[in-house]
């Protein structure tokens, strides 16, 4: 909604306050003169070389934008890249295509996009958005240097609805490098991510081909407190890491993954959730699920379908699985293996997967200490070819195994041992796009345990007190479901945030009056022949600030403590720009 609201924002000011430049030398003049407030417009067309460097000092109510006039219709080619530095700056609404003359230095290319200006000032609350990165690629000799699209420094930035197609090389293509131990409060959310090709063709073969990594090794023990969800991976192949997380206290959630190989894998760092997720693998050798290393890590609610263990040579995975929880190293260097610890793995459904859950993996033979103190219970697993649960390593300390359930599949589990079970028929059914719990399961009030954070179900329906086992709830009717191709451009990727706006356009500006405007204190509203209703207060960034039901068709609201700056007010049919004056 805070998306929403912010377009309907910009419906009425862009109006009014919008620079125009039609050249990379008027862009640059603009940006040299951008302050507080700015509004920098492109032109359509196609932009050559384009390379912009940005220090600008806004402010929540009063960022500096720098947007397509039109979003689609401005494409930056050739050796094009954005650097953002300062605080509350928007980039928005441009395509980059058809690379070239892109330089390699030590071997490495710089980022299409970073969250650090040239003279290396990060950005703080900044947003890359409606943005297409689309084949832009280095030459066939590039193809070892590192290349990463889009770096991101800083505090507290988001990156959202764009599009990252066709990538190849060596190279993230979201890093967000937590180059320093403090949070960094990312959010990554709403992108989709297709076609990537790795290196020769040898998805086990370089590593940092991933599609976004969170942290490094050197800092993996602090807290970033990044968030990445409601993305979309489609058609992907790069490395064994599709998502690699590297520090703690990160949360992925609502992903789909489909027709793709590798894993969300939990590298490095503790604490971290991963929730609501789909990984539809379409038996594409080494595709797998979530992979799990370190501590106090959450996994639950997530949905597994068409998992193939095996890598593309024939070979068989220690590193893929629908779930899979590592062995460890003794005293483990940073960047090597840290021993599974107090995690939860609960709630989970897997369909039709060479291995469900798998414990206790190796990689190499230095990795000898197994996980301690985890919890796996819930699960319910149909059709698995291979094992349904493997123990290759037994857990040590308070592990324990309980209420998993599994139909057609063999597995490391003794039967009524803790409510473990295995059922003949009637667990799961076939549904349009995923399999479902189906009246009479045995999954249904099977849960055993009691958990704070599972109250919903990966659909967001309401987890009842007598919760199911497995990622669905029955009869729970929620509503958000996995992402799918044709939801790209609509609800997700490049171009969904113009679409998201367009029903919110029918609503009809200033059928509510606000006076005085501008205001420094009191505002007052005034409806003709209805009640005013419910009433909301965004910022600039769409970010709320006031809510209310007001059942009368006048009223008064104290905004004496809101900043300087332009607001809007948004009731349930009409919307309205105010702004309030630089106080003395």
């Amino acid at each position: 909604m805070k998306y929403y609201i912010f377009l309907l924002f910009l419906v009425v000011l862009l109006q009014i306050n919008a620079q125009v430049v039609s050249n990379p030398a008027e862009l640059q003049t603009a940006i040299s003169n951008a302050k507080a407030g700015s509004i920098i417009e492109l032109v359509d067309g196609v932009w050559q070389d384009v390379q912009v460097s940005i220090n600008v000092n806004a402010t929540n109510s009063q960022p500096c934008i720098i947007k397509a006039q039109n979003p689609g219709k401005v494409f930056f080619e050739g050796r094009s890249n954005i650097s953002l530095g300062g605080s509350y700056i928007i980039f928005e609404g441009v395509i980059f295509q058809n690379a070239s003359g892109l330089i390699s230095s030590n071997d490495r290319i710089e980022p299409v996009i970073e969250f650090r200006d040239t003279s290396n000032n990060d950005c703080e609350h900044c947003h890359v958005r409606n943005v297409k990165i689309d084949t832009y690629n280095g030459t066939s000799s590039q193809e070892e240097d590192v290349f990463k699209w889009v770096i991101i420094y800083g505090a507290y930035n988001e990156v959202s609805y764009c599009s990252f197609l066709g990538k190849n090389g060596v190279g993230s293509i979201i890093n967000d490098n937590h180059n320093n131990s403090t949070p960094d409060y990312s959010k990554i959310h709403h992108n989709y991510f297709a076609d990537r090709v790795p290196v020769g063709g040898d998805v086990n073969g370089l590593n940092d081909q991933d599609a976004i990594r969170i942290g490094v090794s050197s800092r993996s023990l602090t807290d970033s407190f990044t968030e990445v969800y409601d993305n979309f991976f489609n058609n992907w192949a790069g490395e064994v890491e599709i998502i690699s997380n590297k520090c703690g206290s990160n949360k992925y959630y609502n992903n789909s993954f489909r027709d793709y190989q590798g894993t969300l894998t939990l590298r490095h760092g503790n604490n971290t959730e991963v929730f609501g997720n789909y990984f539809f693998g379409n038996n594409n050798p080494f595709s797998g699920g979530i992979r799990i290393i370190g501590e106090d890590h959450k996994v639950y609610n997530n949905y597994f379908q068409d998992l193939n263990y095996r890598k593309p040579s024939g070979s068989g995975s220690n590193t893929t699985g629908a779930l899979n929880v590592s062995n460890g190293k003794p005293d483990s260097a940073l960047n090597e293996y840290y021993q599974v610890k107090n995690v939860q793995i609960i709630n989970n459904t897997i369909v039709n997967s060479d291995y469900a859950i798998r414990v206790g993996t190796k990689t190499n033979s230095t990795l000898t200490l197994a996980p301690e103190n985890v919890l796996i219970a819930n699960n319910i697993m149909l059709n698995s070819s291979i094992s349904a649960f493997q123990e290759i390593t037994p857990p040590i300390g308070t592990s324990k195994y309980e209420g998993n359930i599994t139909q057609n599949g063999n597995w490391d589990l003794t039967n009524g041992t803790n409510s473990n079970q295995t059922v003949a028929s009637g667990l799961l059914t076939s549904g349009s796009d995923f399999y479902r719990l189906p009246l009479g399961s045995a999954a249904i009030n099977a849960g055993i345990g009691s958990f704070s954070f599972l109250t919903k179900d990966i659909l967001y329906g309401n987890r009842e007190v007598s919760f199911d086992a497995g990622a669905e709830e029955y009869g729970a009717n929620g509503s958000v479901g996995p992402y799918k191709a044709t939801d790209v451009g609509i609800t997700i990727g490049f171009g969904a945030l113009n679409s998201l706006a367009v029903g919110q356009l029918n609503f009809k500006k200033n059928e509510i009056k606000l006076y005085p405007v501008p205001s420094n204190g009191v505002l007052n509203l005034m409806k003709s022949n209805t009640i005013i209703g419910d009433v909301k207060i965004y910022d600039a960034l769409g970010n709320l600030l006031y809510t209310d039901i007001i059942n009368t068709n006048t009223a008064k609201i104290d905004i004496s403590h809101f900043s300087s700056g332009v607001y809007l007010l948004k009731t349930n049919k009409a919307f309205s720009r105010f702004v309030i004056a630089q106080k003395s």
